[in-house]
């Protein structure tokens, strides 16, 4: 045999020796690991995984994970609460691997009162960051080694959620020197306490306020007063934070329905039948269709079963 026949098959070899080995490959990358210690701190009766637990494996898949709410009952988080958070959080087909004992204690308190407190300069820098940002959330700052002399002159800005970022100082004698940073935002938000699918009207007991990592920029309810009775316009999971560009006053008509137009003119009101063309909430203006002479117009809702035109 050649050595031409020798390296077909050997290429050959190594083409199936890959696609035999290449599912495990994926399913590795694609593993979520979450490991939770015997004890842990949290400040209230709720708590999202990631102030828990250490969280590794796919950005998305770890976001994801680390947004579920857990209840806290009697004092402690259970695996079997946790494996039932997971299952619900439509991540029940990613491949896990959970490291907790079956009961961990929870203790009650700040978290970050469990780590040794900052030093003087590491605040101001925090601070500098939120100025930098113009986030008026939270930063918490890790880095190495002291902070350098000087001014700031890089960067101009920094977008709130970015993880990592390398700060440029120069001194009174021109030398300049760089610190890498790590970053980690929260800010209290409305969190779901259930799933809820898109045009379910929210509830006070869906929402509580909860502190959330931020990891992209966005704007998020805070009060449970702004959202309450009003729908989301996309299915949102348990645990994940809401947005309030997501949140809309609920329809009280309905696209299709029969509604009554109303039209004032003096001391003069008109009462005909009509066709509702579009959803609309209470002040909304919408399309109708007057039954009679098919007549398309704009009104306003002014309640379940009304329209008003507005006479100029």
């Amino acid at each position: 045999m050649n050595s031409h026949t020798w390296r077909r098959i050997l290429r050959l070899f190594l083409f199936f020796l890959l696609i035999l080995l290449a599912p495990f490959h994926a399913g590795a990358a694609d593993t979520l690991r979450i490991s939770i210690p015997d004890v842990v701190r949290v400040e209230s009766d709720a708590c999202a995984l990631w102030e828990i637990a250490d969280i590794s494996g796919p950005q998305a898949l770890t976001r994801r994970a680390g947004e579920l709410l857990l209840m806290i009952e009697d004092g402690v988080i259970t695996r079997e609460q946790v494996i039932a958070a997971l299952e619900v959080s439509g991540l029940e087909s990613v491949r896990i691997e959970l490291r907790m004992p079956a009961t961990v204690r929870v203790e009650k308190g700040s978290p970050a009162a469990a780590r040794s407190p900052q030093d003087e300069g590491s605040r101001d820098l925090a601070g500098l960051i939120k100025s930098l940002a113009a986030w008026d959330g939270e930063v918490e700052v890790r880095h190495q080694g002291g902070i350098p002399d000087g001014r700031l002159i890089s960067p101009a800005s920094i977008v709130p959620g970015t993880a990592a970022a390398t700060l440029r100082f120069r001194d009174a004698s021109g030398t300049e020197r760089s610190l890498a940073v790590r970053l980690t935002w929260t800010q209290p938000a409305l969190v779901l306490t259930r799933s809820l699918r898109r045009g379910d009207a929210i509830r006070e007991a869906d929402v509580t306020v909860r502190q959330i990592r931020v990891n992209r920029p966005g704007v998020f309810a805070s009060r449970v007063s702004d959202v309450v009775g009003r729908s989301i316009t996309r299915n949102l999971s348990q645990g994940e934070a809401l947005p309030l560009n997501l949140v809309i006053d609920t329809p009280i008509i309905e696209r299709g329905r029969s509604v009554t137009i109303l039209v004032r003119s003096g001391g003069l009101a008109v009462r005909t039948r009509g066709e509702a063309l579009e959803s609309g909430a209470l002040g909304d203006t919408i399309r109708v269709r007057n039954v009679a002479s098919r007549t398309v117009v704009t009104a306003v809702v002014v309640a379940d079963d009304t329209v008003e035109v507005r006479m100029p």
